[in-house]
């Protein structure tokens, strides 16, 4: 590889990471995208190991933050990550009998829907409180006291079907555990984001390893070195803008997000 495509690599990463770090999601849903048009004639597991790979990196040092400003609910988080392995091992073994225009155009319209979904109701404030559920409270390392209900049993399922959906479309999954943790388990904003990276590293690495096991290894590895760079020189930026702006604002950046990078993907299949 050239020393300018490297560059170029390097700053994809960094913007993907700026923008991926604070909307609180891996990045996988840029990656795949940009690995599939970079590589337009490569199995999509291939893509799916790289852009997976980065995306365990980008949201493993989003982890590490959040547990050290001790804003990781363990509890909940480990039951959450317990059961997405299962949906995502389904997935990854999914992929490979997908064809690639079929892949992509499925990843375009995950993508078209959780955009439409995300600028209809960018808050999720508007969601009547949980009578019944697990009684939580978390303090902070700057003593914010968060007080919620988890609701374990009404969360099993979408988790499992999320993180089969992002296996398969070779995504992180942060664009649906985000939305997953604030309105269906009713989390606060600064936990739901933690919440739900410990989920994506979870799938992300577990999708990898079945991949790798499989022998899934192509051209996209090649790539995941300098995007890497990238995203570790963008996570910090990305965590000041993710403290600096509210939920509402944060959403609506991820669903114009979406829906570019869904028509983009669209237009990659034909």
């Amino acid at each position: 590889m050239d020393p300018l495509e490297a560059a170029a690599l390097i700053a994809a990463g960094l913007a993907i990471g700026i923008y991926a770090t604070a909307i609180g999601v891996g990045g996988g849903f840029l990656f795949t995208p940009l690995l599939l048009a970079r590589h337009p004639d490569v199995p999509p597991e291939f893509v799916t190991t790289a852009s997976l790979g980065i995306v365990a990196i980008s949201s493993g040092l989003s982890t590490l933050f959040a547990a050290r400003e001790r804003r990781i609910d363990y509890p909940v988080v480990g039951l959450l990550a317990g059961v997405a392995i299962p949906g995502a091992i389904v997935g990854a073994a999914g992929t490979a009998l997908v064809p690639r225009d079929v892949f992509a155009i499925g990843v375009s319209v995950l993508l078209l829907v959780i955009a439409a979904y995300l600028a209809w109701r960018p808050r999720a404030t508007i969601a009547t409180t949980i009578v019944k559920g697990w009684s939580r409270r978390v303090a902070d390392r700057e003593g914010n006291v968060f007080v919620y209900r988890f609701p374990p049993w009404r969360s099993v399922a979408p988790v499992v079907a999320a993180s089969a959906l992002s296996a398969l479309a070779g995504i992180g999954g942060g664009i649906m555990y985000v939305p997953l943790t604030t309105r269906v388990m009713r989390m606060p904003h600064a936990l739901a984001v933690p919440a739900a990276h410990v989920v994506i590293v979870t799938l992300a690495t577990t999708v990898v390893a079945v991949h790798l096991a499989a022998g899934d290894i192509g051209e996209p590895l090649r790539d995941l070195p300098w995007l890497a760079v990238g995203v570790l020189l963008g996570n910090p930026i990305g965590r000041r803008v993710l403290q600096r702006m509210g939920e509402g604002p944060l959403m609506r950046l991820l669903a114009v997000g979406l829906l570019l990078v869904s028509a983009r993907t669209a237009w990659s299949a034909f």
